[in-house]
């Protein structure tokens, strides 16, 4: 279809502070309608404040926003959404036990006389609009079984459903396998064929420029510049978004140490199958393999969370107990898992407590907390990890996901831990923390410590580890060195493809 060049959104001079704090000043954007503009800059930028002010979740505090060439003088989340902007979040926005059809013409039900509802001509209005756009979906099922890639899907629908202008995605990719993003980015060429301007916001830089025509660079609040995807490289678009070169952290290979980890035959039924493997210290070993390939419930075992059916953990030449978590942590091998905000930090607590929380014993005489100690020590670790922060006593909750991530660090630190299973270690971070996490990585090898790292991102797995053992199906398809391997053998491996384990 031919796609008209007017702005579907103009926003000139838009500012926006909180308690005194500059958040975003005289930002600029326009989006055309069709178009797929990227959002990009560092945690803490502005754009989450940005695209919560065209939702109307925020009020700003002065400029002007156009919507089809009309000024809008108040945005609310329901003006928003009737203007046709839809937001889709990592939190979906779906009722969950509700079903597919009814979350899809939720508020436009077909009703009778007596508003009582016409349950088969929605179904099959439902089916029809699923039916569209390629989707093998159920209209009768519960949102609530879906997966996270369905929940999206159905998000999109609805979105086009409801006659959307524009569609804003944050973080879409976060918990999609790659068959599920490359489906992901076929509803969005579908988007863009009906004339629906889409704003991507993404840290996988290699995902703009797979899916985006251009894309608005913000740094501190402030924009520093549009640009077609024609004339970036990924090198280029880093430096815009931090201001600087930035030079990737690559681990070298060394001669490792001694082993500080062996995994002999671990087994849980459903999940993994004869797991062999062993860590060394001033070594990053790497796993990889498809989502579901048993890579996390296999770190869970290893770091004493989850129980096992058969086989052994030996820490330093002496044999763990698979349900005692304590020893695990005591002897020295602690978990950094995926979903750090519910599983690895306490929300309601600060900084420092968070960073002291496994190290009581350190900071304490008796039952009392020693107050002076745990600011020294944490003072300590804020330094050399360089956590951005207000306060030692600032919740960890409203840190960058970059900071949180440091502060699990800093906590497991703190208890003098030797071997660290990181799952999925800067998913979630902006450039600059995730080089800046890698360049802590290599310190803790170079000063002894052993890493066994979970990885999606393949140039992750490449660049940060010596070796990788490639997961299909809960069991170990290969056993690669890092620098005798390409990322397309990892991935044919992790595909299916068998090999003889070393």
């Amino acid at each position: 279809m031919e796609i008209n060049n007017t702005c579907c959104i103009e926003v000139n001079n838009l500012c926006k502070s909180f308690s005194g704090v500059q958040v975003l000043s005289n930002l600029c954007f326009s989006l055309r309608p069709g178009e797929v503009r990227a959002l990009v800059g560092e945690n803490g930028a502005g754009k989450s404040t940005f695209i919560k002010i065209l939702s109307g979740a925020y009020e700003r505090d002065s400029g002007e926003i156009l919507i089809d060439g009309h000024p809008i003088r108040f945005l609310s989340p329901k003006i928003a959404h009737d203007l046709g902007i839809v937001t889709i979040y990592q939190e979906r926005n779906l009722i969950p036990y509700l079903s597919i059809g009814e979350n899809l013409l939720i508020g436009d039900e077909p009703r009778g006389r007596w508003g009582t509802m016409k349950w088969k001509e929605l179904f099959d209005k439902a089916k029809d609009i699923l039916h569209n756009l390629n989707l093998n979906l159920n209209p009768h099922q519960k949102v609530y079984t879906l997966g996270a890639a369905e929940q999206q899907t159905v998000e999109i629908a609805k979105a086009l459903y409801k006659k959307a202008q524009v569609v804003i995605m944050d973080e879409p990719t976060a918990s999609l396998t790659q068959s599920e993003i490359d489906h992901l980015f076929f509803l969005i060429h579908q988007l863009k064929q009906k004339g629906v301007a889409v704003i991507y916001i993404s840290h996988r830089l290699d995902e703009i420029f797979k899916i985006a025509d251009s894309v608005t660079v913000i740094r501190d609040g402030q924009k520093v510049g549009d640009f077609e995807m024609s004339e970036l490289n990924k090198e280029k678009l880093i430096q815009h978004m931090i201001g600087e070169k930035i030079k990737p952290v690559h681990i070298e290979r060394k001669n490792p140490g001694e082993v500080l980890l062996q995994v002999k035959d671990l087994t849980r039924k459903g999940k993994f199958d004869q797991i062999n493997l062993t860590l060394r210290r001033h070594e990053i070993v790497g796993l990889a393999g498809a989502v579901g390939s048993g890579r996390s419930d296999i770190a869970r075992a290893i770091a004493g969370i989850d129980p096992i059916d058969e086989g052994e953990i030996w820490y330093c030449q002496k044999k763990l107990e698979p349900t005692d978590l304590d020893q695990f942590i005591e002897d020295g091998v602690c978990l950094i898992p995926e979903d750090r905000d519910s599983e690895g930090l306490i929300f309601p607590m600060s900084v420092a407590g968070n960073i002291t929380v496994a190290s009581l014993d350190k900071i304490s005489h008796g039952f009392l907390l020693n107050l002076v100690k745990e600011k020294q020590v944490t003072q300590k670790y804020v330094q050399s990890l360089d956590i951005q922060l207000r306060s030692l006593n600032q919740k960890v909750q409203y840190l960058s996901g970059g900071n949180r991530q440091k502060v699990m660090l800093a906590k497991w630190l703190c208890s003098g831990v030797e071997v660290f299973i990181m799952d999925e270690p800067t998913q979630g971070v902006d450039v600059g923390a995730r080089e800046e996490i890698h360049q802590i990585m290599k310190e803790l090898v170079d000063n002894g410590k052993a890493i066994l790292m979970i990885s999606s991102d393949l140039d992750e797995l490449m660049n940060m580890s010596h070796r990788i053992f490639v997961l299909n199906k809960g069991r170990i398809a290969a056993h690669l060195i890092t620098s005798q391997t390409t990322q397309e053998e990892v991935l044919s491996y992790a595909i299916g493809k068998s090999v003889e384990v070393d």
